[in-house]
């Protein structure tokens, strides 16, 4: 059974640890800002970061995102990331929540 000991070794989702306070800062300014008007942000970035991170570092399927709260829902970080890649390759970025 996991302890409060074992998370801290493991990190917050069981497999490597979530980005420290450090890596945000170096990632932060990349972040581009919320769309001016419309709605206010309610995604938690740095969450949406920790998934991303998650899916690269485990090699699982969209789909087996650990729930919210651990990460936003599956299809909001599969849609910002194809936003972030599309902005990084000059093409129109699509809605970034």
């Amino acid at each position: 059974m996991w302890t409060p000991e074992d998370r801290v070794l493991v990190g917050d989702y069981g497999s490597g640890q979530a980005m420290s306070d450090d890596q945000f800062r170096v990632l932060e300014p990349l972040i581009p800002p919320a769309k001016p008007g419309g709605r206010p942000r309610t995604t938690d970035i740095r969450r949406l970061l920790d998934g991303l991170f998650y899916l690269v570092r485990t090699g699982c399927q969209w789909r087996h995102l650990p729930p919210p709260p651990a990460f936003p829902p599956w299809p909001t970080v599969y849609s910002d990331m194809r936003a972030f890649s599309a902005q990084a390759h000059g093409r129109p970025c699509a809605i970034i929540s």
